[in-house]
């Protein structure tokens, strides 16, 4: 299984990194998962991808839904079949707000399937389950399960442990670090992690492969370096736009 980072910071793009976006090219048989549709979306204009595309959306907020109207490049000159997955609100939003004039001239023209957070699903074989986040306006947590494997994606949340049970056991966990611990104070009202976050997180879980994400667009270095996150959770990755991890 392959994970691809197509973005990695929050709030807005900077020099080195694109919006929220994490492609899984070889989900299923003929089927790529994509979590979330920040802008790093673009990544997929013109490259090569299954005749299926599940886009599986956390929530509303720009940096995790802006790059939804790149779709019209994406698709451009070739069948591809969409389907975009989320909660009510999140849809309802992409299809009556970002999708609706003034702001986009064309309405969303990919069919959508809502979620109700905690009950199970499948998708193209894939087992698929979700967690109500805390975090302004909600957000969805993503669980993957493909039997011998899993994958929690845990994008946009308060560092409560509200969450710890949805994660236990999985093998890979992508996680969000979006704050140094410095801000603790802005990561609470913002309903965002800290690096003390997750290590909690992260060290609950078990998970074999933990990728932190979703970084503070400021940070000009390399985010794990700030509280040792590299020391307390040994072997964690920093996600790069453009990474790509096997498992």
């Amino acid at each position: 299984m392959r994970v691809e980072f197509l973005g990695t910071a929050g709030f807005h793009p900077n020099s080195q990194r694109h919006t929220s976006g994490v492609l899984l090219p070889d989900a299923a048989p003929d089927a790529a998962f994509l979590l979330d549709a920040g802008t790093g979306i673009w990544r997929l204009v013109g490259r090569d991808l299954p005749s299926q595309l599940h886009i599986f959306l956390t929530h509303a907020h720009l940096d995790h839904v802006a790059g939804l109207t790149y779709l019209l490049d994406v698709c451009y000159g070739r069948d591809l079949q969409i389907t975009l997955y989320g909660d009510h609100f999140t849809l309802d939003a992409a299809q009556s707000s970002l999708f609706e004039s003034p702001l986009f001239p064309l309405p969303l023209p990919h069919p959508t399937r809502e979620i109700v957070p905690g009950v199970a699903f499948e998708v193209a074989g894939v087992g698929v389950n979700t967690f109500e986040l805390t975090h302004p306006n909600g957000c969805l947590a993503y669980r993957f399960d493909w039997g011998k494997q899993s994958l929690a994606y845990v994008t946009d949340t308060l560092g409560d442990d509200r969450y710890f049970d949805f994660i236990r056991g999985v093998d890979v966990l992508i996680h969000e670090r979006n704050f140094c611990d410095e801000f603790g104070k802005l990561a609470l009202a913002s309903g965002h992690c800290t690096s003390a976050d997750l290590v909690r997180a992260a060290r609950f879980s078990g998970a074999q492969t933990v990728v932190a994400t979703h970084f503070n667009p400021l940070t000009a270095t390399d985010p794990l370096l700030e509280d040792d996150v590299y020391g307390q959770i040994p072997g964690v990755v920093a996600a790069r736009d453009e990474m790509c991890l096997d498992f």
